[in-house]
């Protein structure tokens, strides 16, 4: 992509999402950042609009605000106990990208969809994982132009957000094995340089996504 483009994200306060807000906000190429939270995003700056959506299972009202998108970061997610239930967690893990992704896919033809799953979707025989490597088989055949679907390991978040066992831990589990962590700035990096890019879309592992945000990698 050559000129600035205006890209969504979904889920942008949390740990991906806010990261990827901040790097998408600190980097030229993108003229504009679009927001989408249950809450005010908390962070004010020329280019990024925060807008708010209740009820992520029928985004129609937001169709307007998902017009000529050149890349969007799904970025929401959450875990089973925090959903409350097996069929909450569904519908935030697997409709709610399905949502948003038709209504792009319309409104935004040529754009990039970029979709945060989780290492061992597919492969580990837990329903989350399960239930996250259905998603990524529905947005395959969704008819997206380009799609890519990351595959962090463990999210280190940014600053505060990461607690002292965190922030004592990381470095060796980094170290020790790279391929199972990420911090959320490296995430963030590699999530854009995916979509900003020319590369055909496809899977993103720990390893390519650290590979991307490394400015020579």
């Amino acid at each position: 992509m050559s000129d600035p483009v205006r890209v969504v994200v979904f889920g942008a306060t949390g740990t991906a999402g806010s990261a990827v807000v901040a790097r998408c906000l600190a980097d030229e190429r993108v003229a504009e950042v679009r927001a989408i939270t249950r809450r005010p995003i908390g962070v004010k700056h020329p280019r990024l609009v925060d807008i708010h959506c209740h009820d992520f299972s029928h985004p129609e009202s937001l169709a307007h605000q998902l017009t000529g998108v050149g890349a969007c970061f799904f970025c929401l997610g959450t875990s089973r106990r925090r959903a409350g239930s097996a069929v909450a967690y569904r519908e935030v893990t697997l409709t709610y990208p399905l949502a948003a992704a038709d209504i792009l896919r319309e409104r935004s033809p040529e754009h990039t969809f970029v979709h945060l799953s989780a290492a061992g979707a597919g492969r580990l025989p837990l329903p989350y994982a399960r239930v996250k490597a259905e998603a990524e088989r529905q947005l395959g055949g969704n008819g997206l132009r380009r799609l890519f679907i990351a595959r962090p390991g463990y999210i280190r978040p940014a600053g505060d957000r990461a607690g002292a066992f965190t922030r004592a831990v990381f470095p060796v589990l980094n170290a020790t094995t790279p391929g199972l962590a990420i911090t959320a700035d490296e995430l963030a990096r590699g999530l854009i340089e995916a979509a900003l890019g020319d590369a055909e879309g496809g899977i993103l592992r720990t390893r390519d996504l650290k590979r991307l945000a490394t400015p020579d990698g």
